[in-house]
């Protein structure tokens, strides 16, 4: 089922000035039910400006979004149900924390969503225990956290008021490896238990392989690929041309190809390529 479809969306700045921008120029793409779609692109390809459309928190110079088969900007009055529906999580978002508590800045969503009462305090309670925010946390400051765990409890924000898509920009930045991991973990878990569709903005191609179903590819403003995570990394090529990468893993089984060694094209994560190493070992054992 179709939850999010963007038609020929262009978004322009400085129109009507000689500094005019096309900074997103007529991309269509849908989002199904429980898919999680990674956005990939160079600095300045449009990633940030495209998904800030599909909560209304941008309009579109042209084109349309439809959340549920609605045109979001059919009620303009309207347009905060739409950011009840479709979440969106800012690049470093424990920058956005304000409340006094824990508890406060995470039931702050959903309370302007109307919960209150023991509705309320469940809704904040079950997100916390889905992706690990303590219950001893919930009466401390949030700035008296640490870094990952203050990222923690914004997304706990946004999980908290259920929306069908949640949109992450670059939420693994500035995160060490560990933190990067629980991050990917923490979206990984909240898709499996709510269906939520997921989009991800992010530079890191190993992330995506892990991660996603598809890839949006951005490049100067348009849509440059649009597939599954095999079908865009099979096209290395075009993607080092236009300035991104396939993951490590990959690149380093491309040189085992090129030194005459038998392996796939299509070795996107460590853990495929633990798999096809030891199909390789066993078929030697038993030559």
């Amino acid at each position: 089922m179709t939850v999010l479809e963007v038609k020929n969306l262009t978004h322009t700045y400085s129109g009507n000035t000689p500094f005019i921008n096309d900074a997103v120029s007529r991309v269509s793409f849908s989002a199904e039910k429980g898919e999680i779609i990674g956005i990939i692109g160079h600095t300045g390809s449009g990633k940030s400006t495209l998904v800030q459309h599909l909560n209304g928190l941008l309009k579109p110079t042209e084109g349309e979004v439809f959340v549920d088969g609605e045109n979001i900007w059919d009620n303009p009055k309207e347009i905060r149900k739409i950011r009840s529906k479709v979440g969106l999580v800012f690049q470093y978002p424990e920058y956005q924390l304000f409340e006094e508590t824990v508890y406060a800045d995470i039931a702050f969503g959903p309370k302007n969503m109307g919960l209150a009462g023991d509705e309320l305090k469940k809704r904040v309670l079950d997100t916390c225990r889905l992706i690990g925010v303590k219950d001893e946390y919930l009466e401390k400051s949030p700035f008296d956290l640490s870094g990952g765990e203050k990222r923690r409890v914004a997304i706990a924000g946004v999980m908290a008021m259920k929306p069908e898509v949640i949109v992450f920009d670059e939420p693994t930045a500035g995160l060490d490896p560990a933190g990067r991991e629980s991050v990917m973990k923490i979206i990984h878990d909240y898709r499996q238990a709510v269906g939520a569709t997921v989009i991800i903005i992010s530079h890191s191609m190993e992330d995506m392989a892990l991660l996603a179903d598809k890839l949006l590819v951005m490049n100067k403003g348009s849509l440059e690929m649009f597939d599954t995570v095999e079908n865009v990394f099979l096209n290395g090529d075009r993607l080092r041309e236009i300035g991104l990468n396939v993951p490590i893993v990959t690149r380093v089984f491309y040189e085992l190809k090129a030194a005459g060694i038998p392996v796939p094209d299509n070795v996107f994560t460590v853990s495929r390529a633990v798999e096809v190493l030891k199909g390789i070992k066993a078929g030697e054992r038993g030559a």
